[in-house]
Formats: structure tokens, sequence, C-alpha cells
């Protein structure tokens, strides 16, 4: 069996106790035999030594929500965490376009706005997008997920219009004139059946993304509330078992499901917690509360599910 040892700078063991220093993890296999000072473990000749004299070794972190799988394929989107304007959003769109030479009515996906971050503390609308994408579907989903912006291309492609009744459980944000505006709140399912969905070696790939950033992080375990059986009808989890069964699942992974699933697997993938939505988030003003939003006095959140 093959066996590994952590030389550690610094080692924060997780129990509360003050970082220490000069110790030594032994492991064995995928165990861990020993943790104590240097000189008081034996190591066996062959094993490979790790040198992180000059880090601080903490456990493995578990990210208990993540939608792992999305973030993965979502790694070649247009990113939009670090936008601190609208006008940076939409400058960028359209060198997204140009650089990745995107055709013409493809479409462009995005992720991680947050009004919030942004100079004109508004929601970024149709009008905006279309000044640098009037010829590509765009829809860029805010940074809480149930958001989405689109711009004139896509709600022409996704059939929205000052008549489209809002979704169950969703809203389709409306001007005084009754036309959309191109926020979409919690419905998304309008655009699925528009959007080519990611295709099973995009998932493949996409996994691997998403455990190499997870990995760069300190994660080591991940719980994926993205409820695959339901987001990805068309693959379920079958990504997830495929490459656990070859050998190519480097993380352990613990899928969440939107049906009653007892619990299977074993420590590298495991299913069974049941997910259920009953609403949206704050950031998109679609969470329930008891009393109005302040800014909006007309609302007090969207109720998006079945129970």
């Amino acid at each position: 069996m093959s066996t590994k040892a952590i030389i550690c700078g610094k080692l924060i063991d997780g129990t509360g106790s003050p970082s220490k220093t000069g110790m030594t993890i032994l492991i064995e296999g995928n165990k861990i035999k020993q943790v104590g000072k240097k000189q008081d473990i034996a190591i066996p000749d062959q094993t490979k030594i790790i040198d992180a004299s000059d880090k601080v070794v903490v456990p493995g972190l578990i990210d208990s929500h993540v939608h792992f799988l999305a973030t993965g394929y979502r790694l070649g989107h247009y990113q939009l965490s670090h936008k601190e304007s609208i006008e940076d959003i939409v400058t960028g769109l359209g060198e997204y376009i140009q650089t990745n030479n995107v055709l013409s009515g493809s479409w462009v996906q995005g992720r991680g706005w947050d009004d919030q971050n942004l100079r004109e503390r508004r929601y970024p609308n149709r009008y905006d997008l279309d000044a640098t994408s009037p010829n590509n579907p765009v829809a860029l989903t805010r940074v809480c997920g149930h958001m989405i912006i689109l711009n004139s291309k896509a709600l022409e492609e996704c059939n929205i219009s000052k008549d489209t009744p809002n979704p169950h459980g969703g809203v389709i944000d409306k001007d005084d004139q009754g036309e959309p505006t191109g926020v979409l709140r919690d419905a998304r399912g309008i655009l699925r059946p528009h959007i080519p969905p990611p295709s099973y070696d995009e998932l493949r790939q996409g996994l691997r993304d998403a455990t190499e950033l997870a990995h760069s992080l300190g994660v080591t375990t991940i719980h994926d509330a993205s409820r695959p059986d339901e987001t990805l009808p068309h693959l379920s989890t079958k990504p997830y078992r495929d490459a656990h069964d070859e050998g190519d699942l480097n993380i352990r992974c613990h899928i969440m499901t939107g049906y009653p699933h007892s619990m299977s697997g074993d420590e590298f993938l495991s299913f069974g917690t049941l997910k259920i939505g009953i609403d949206g988030s704050m950031g998109a003003q679609t969470a329930l509360l008891f009393d109005p939003y302040d800014n909006d006095p007309e609302t007090t959140g969207v109720y998006v599910g079945n129970v």
C-alpha cells in the first residue's frame, strides 16, 4: 500500500485548538494513519514526501451547497462576478462575442453580476445589452441564480412579449407600457426549450474543470444542490456515475435529488438528500417575506414550489 507524508509548516486540525508547528501527517492508502511530530513518526521507505513546510495545512473543506456540474460547464461562459458597472457588463459582452468568434444567432450566456456591486445600483435591462449584442440572443444570470437578464433578441427567440403571462412560480418584469424589460425572476423554465443544453461530453469536462477549481480552493467534498435529475433530465446523474465508475471522479460528491431517494453510494459518490424549493432569493426579490419589500411594496416574494 502506498504511503505519503505531508511535512507541515503549520497545521490546523479542525479541533479548535491553536495551530501546531513541526507536524507531519502520515497517509496510508487513502486513510490518515498518524499525525504528530516528525521525530515521533516512523516514515516507511518509499514514502512520497510532500513538503509543505512553508505552508499552512488544513483539513479538506466541504462545500455544503454548490451547483457543481453547472459551475464546471459554465466556466467558459461570460464571467460577470467582477463587473462594477452596467457599462462594464455591456462592453465586456461585446468583447466576449468578438474574442470567442460567437456566430451570429448563437446564444451567449453569462453569470455572476450583482446589482449591489454595480455603480448604477440597478438591474441591467434588454436595452443595455442590445447595444453590443444585436445579433445574438443573450442570457445573463444574476449571482444568486434566480434572476436572468435577456436582450431583445433573446426575448424574441423565447417568444416573450407584452402578452406573455407570468409562468408558475416566476415573474416577467414589464415597464409602464407593458413591454418586457428583459428581467426574468425565477422564470428560467421559459428559456429551457430555446437554449441548447450542454452535451454529455461538455458536462464530463465541466466536472473535471470544476474539480480542478475546487481543489485549488482546498475543497475536497461537495454537495451538489442542482438536483440534476430535474435540471438536466436528459442526462440525470450519468456524468457523475460514469466518472466514478471509470476512476475519473477525484472529489467526494453527494448529490441532492428532487424526489425521495434512499441513501446510496460510497465515500466518493452518494445520493439521498431531498431538496425542495418553495421560494426564490433576496437578491431577485422572490424570497417569501411576511411583509412587503421596502423598495417594492407590491410584493412579498414568489411562491415557486408545489408543496
